[in-house]
């Protein structure tokens, strides 16, 4: 049986050229969140300044934790979110990603339902969101 994600959310997501999102983490771990790129430019490494010459960076990419991922047109990248992760676009296009959260598999059916359950209260209080 498939349950809603009471937290969840998919939508597009535009990081234009020369910009960045700076280190930051979901708040809870128990979603993963898919990142389909759509629209990637054309990517070339570059110098991370923060590192020696030798050590470089893809022009367009996200670093979860340690792991550092270019972007490919087409072939998602599935991440929990509740790591630091960052993403930058040192390219002049802008980038664009379908995003798309999903239950963490860990979570187990009973704690969806019951996780389900601790949302729908809430709402239903006026705490979260609209009030049924």
């Amino acid at each position: 049986m498939l349950f809603g994600t009471p937290f969840g959310f998919c939508f597009f997501s535009t990081l234009h050229g020369n910009s960045s999102i700076k280190a930051h983490s979901g708040p809870m771990n128990l979603r993963l969140r898919m990142h389909l790129p759509l629209v990637v430019p054309k990517s070339t490494l570059a110098s991370n300044s923060s590192s020696s010459p030798n050590n470089t960076r893809p022009a367009l990419g996200i670093r979860v934790a340690d792991q550092v991922r270019e972007w490919h047109e087409g072939s998602s990248i599935v991440l929990d979110d509740s790591y630091v992760h960052e993403v930058w676009n040192d390219s002049t296009e802008s980038r664009v990603l379908f995003l798309l959260d999903l239950w963490h598999p860990d979570v187990r059916v009973e704690e969806r339902e019951k996780i389900t359950n601790m949302f729908d209260y809430a709402r239903g209080k006026g705490w979260i969101g609209e009030s049924k």
